[in-house]
């Protein structure tokens, strides 16, 4: 059992490797643009190496988008706030423009079963709206969001907005996304003024702070 961890996890190290390269690489060039020659020479390894982690470019591509995620998505037990800074990750988001790019494309194209990227993006999907549920579901419990709003079905009304908003920016002509994508989330969340304060204040207070932020 050993012996087969040890070359498995050797071989997941240098495909984190390959997938970081990928990622700077295409952040700081498009994914158009970079070749496996490039994110070869980055990692430090062969052309022959990388392709016997990844047999297509578009598998380093795929890879590129996990490690953003990796960097970037809340991790599990971490979901409090997702709600709240929904509006500044949106704004930042569009602003990484070669990743935004990368992403655009490779969804639309995942919507095809038998596309490689396909299944990456149902789990991403699926724990995206895990993830904003959960942080919904715990703002009831704050009394910042209404008892009658279902948690899931809500989460996946905001992510699709913000994917859709998302695009249209990317389109142009450029708009105030954060405002528009916070908009959704109030409209959605029945959040009034008073709702989407309390909203701020607890995700100012930090995770674990609890009921500083209750309806007053």
């Amino acid at each position: 059992m050993a012996g087969r961890r040890g070359p498995y996890g050797k071989s997941q190290v240098k495909r984190e490797l390959l997938g970081r390269s990928a990622l700077r690489l295409i952040q700081e060039k498009g994914h158009r643009e970079v070749t496996v020659a490039e994110i070869a020479a980055d990692a430090g390894v062969s052309e022959p190496t990388v392709f016997y982690h990844f047999p297509s470019k578009e598998g380093l591509l795929i890879a590129a988008l996990q490690q953003f995620d990796d960097d970037h998505i809340r991790p599990e037990g971490g979901e409090a706030g997702a709600v709240a800074d929904m509006g500044p990750r949106a704004e930042a988001g569009v602003q990484r423009t070669h990743h935004a790019r990368l992403f655009a494309e490779m969804a639309g194209a995942a919507t095809d079963p038998e596309h490689p990227a396909n299944e990456y993006f149902r789990n991403r999907h699926q724990r995206s709206i895990r993830v904003v549920s959960t942080d919904i579901a715990r703002l009831q419990g704050l009394g910042i969001v209404p008892e009658d709003v279902e948690p899931a079905e809500a989460a996946r009304r905001i992510l699709a907005a913000w994917s859709g908003l998302q695009l249209q920016w990317q389109h142009g002509p450029e708009f105030d996304i954060r405002g528009a994508l916070e908009a959704v989330v109030d409209a959605v969340l029945g959040l009034t003024p008073e709702r989407r304060a309390a909203l701020e204040r607890d995700f100012a207070a930090g995770p674990g702070s609890g009921r500083e932020a209750e309806i007053t």
